[in-house]
């Protein structure tokens, strides 16, 4: 029977992690195309040195991390499944959850982010950024139907953090608008039930006040305008929905 390690004692990764590691890398960084199927398990086995045992945990674990997909039977074998957006804001959305979250939460993330990446691009932005921004803004106030208007003004607060060029941002900025997807439309629907009109106008014409500053170079005035506006859009939210309470499955 063997000792058990140390407390402290460095832990050696398993055999199954490390294969895990080497094939996930190559996902990542797009050695392997989104749907190629991997080679056949022997093959897998004689390239990478391992037994079937361990080859098989480690596509167990790619698995759970959605970066493969397993089919059974004649015709199976693992598929490559690049990480999305969506992916990742399933596996934050449960992290969230377990660390008890709320959309205040949120809200307050989103509130540190897009006004301060709103005044780094004032007046940087070029001349086509702006007139894509006020495509963006029209689609908005043309549109009749909540989802519509839902989906087009999430863009727009995206395409705004887009424009740093910080794909970091960007990224965070998508698992947020996630986030708040699913409250959003709750929200929405809640509005139609009591019968309420909607505000979505008046939110959407904030954001052609904030193309103006941006386009006017006015970095302070447009972080104040745009921190105001998100404010505006969390005490709508709270009308209909508790967002002191802790996200749930459907947020």
């Amino acid at each position: 029977m063997s000792e058990p390690a140390p407390a402290g004692a460095l832990q050696v990764p398993k055999a199954a992690e490390l294969v895990a590691a080497q094939l996930r890398r190559q996902i990542v960084m797009g050695e392997r195309a989104e749907g190629e199927l991997l080679p056949p398990e022997l093959r897998l086995m004689t390239e990478l040195g391992v037994s079937r045992p361990t080859l098989r945990q480690a596509l167990r674990i790619l698995e759970n991390e959605r970066l493969v997909r397993i089919h059974r039977g004649r015709n199976g074998g693992a598929r490559v499944s690049r990480p999305t957006v969506d992916t990742a804001g399933r596996h934050l959305n449960n992290l969230l959850l377990f660390q008890g979250a709320t959309l205040d939460d949120v809200h307050t993330a989103r509130l540190l982010l897009e006004p301060a990446a709103v005044a780094r691009i004032a007046g940087t932005v070029s001349a086509e950024d702006i007139a894509a921004l006020r495509v963006a803004v029209a689609d908005s106030l043309a549109a009749t139907d909540a989802a519509d208007i839902r989906r087009i003004g999430s863009e727009f607060h995206i395409k705004l953090i887009e424009l740093t060029g910080n794909r970091s941002l960007v990224l965070f900025a998508r698992l947020i608008s996630g986030l708040l997807d699913g409250a959003m439309e709750r929200h929405d629907a809640e509005r139609r039930k009591q019968r309420i009109p909607s505000q979505a106008s008046g939110l959407i014409e904030e954001h052609s006040r904030i193309v103006d500053l941006i386009e006017a170079g006015a970095s302070r005035e447009a972080a104040r305008h745009w921190r105001e506006h998100l404010e505006a859009v969390h005490r709508q939210l709270r009308k209909s929905i508790n967002t002191d309470l802790v996200l749930d499955i459907e947020s």
